[in-house]
């Protein structure tokens, strides 16, 4: 018995520590369930010996109950009742171990989602009037600006109505970002979106005129 074989379990079975937890509570809570059906069962055994339970709750009735009746009952409701500390006090100490093992495990971080606004002025460009447009917007990650200097990306649809420059952009402190979209030679729609950390904004579209 120095060196016990332990057989392979198939399929293994992997389970987590933070998984393990809701196992063990439910495990402890399952256990107190049993516990309290026995201490019921030892009440109610008492109240038939009494005649005290509920009507319809049985059909028998003790005949002459004698001291020596209730003595013995009573010694072995003690001996139930014992057993049962016994095993709360079991119950209390694996509560207190699971809620150490609570303190050992890392919160998961929450989900990290970046929303990027991006917004064009002006929407419209007439050729031989205006050349340009200011595209402006903002990035946030999880409501909150990333680090200034965050390079967001462009992406037209149709590169030969123009370009944009800077491309990348950069954040400022505030999640900010600032580019000029430039018309080429020609009319059409361009539509625009920006990127950056994962996520994407809605494109703009540029009318060409």
């Amino acid at each position: 018995m120095s060196f016990p074989n332990i057989p392979n379990i198939t399929p293994t079975i992997s389970v987590t520590t933070a998984q393990t937890i809701p196992l063990l509570l439910s495990s402890i809570a399952l256990e107190e369930l049993a516990l309290a059906h026995i201490v019921n069962a030892e009440a109610e055994k008492i109240q038939f010996v009494l005649g005290t339970l509920p009507p319809g709750r049985t059909t028998l009735s003790p005949p002459v109950v004698t001291i020596s009746n209730l003595l013995a009952i009573d010694s072995s409701v003690q001996r139930t009742l014992r057993d049962v500390i016994k095993k709360e006090m079991l119950l209390e100490f694996k509560f207190e171990n699971v809620l150490d093992l609570l303190e050992t495990i890392s919160p998961t971080p929450p989900p990290s989602t970046t929303t990027i606004t991006l917004n064009a002025n002006p929407t419209t460009i007439i050729l031989g009037i205006g050349f340009t447009s200011t595209l402006t917007g903002q990035v946030l990650v999880n409501g909150s600006p990333p680090p200034a200097g965050t390079p967001v990306n462009f992406s037209v649809n149709n590169a030969a109505l123009g370009t944009i420059s800077p491309n990348p952009a950069f954040t400022d402190a505030l999640g900010n970002f600032t580019a000029i979209f430039t018309i080429s030679d020609g009319a059409g729609a361009v539509m625009i979106t920006a990127t950056a950390l994962g996520g994407s904004s809605d494109p703009v579209t540029i009318t060409i005129v």
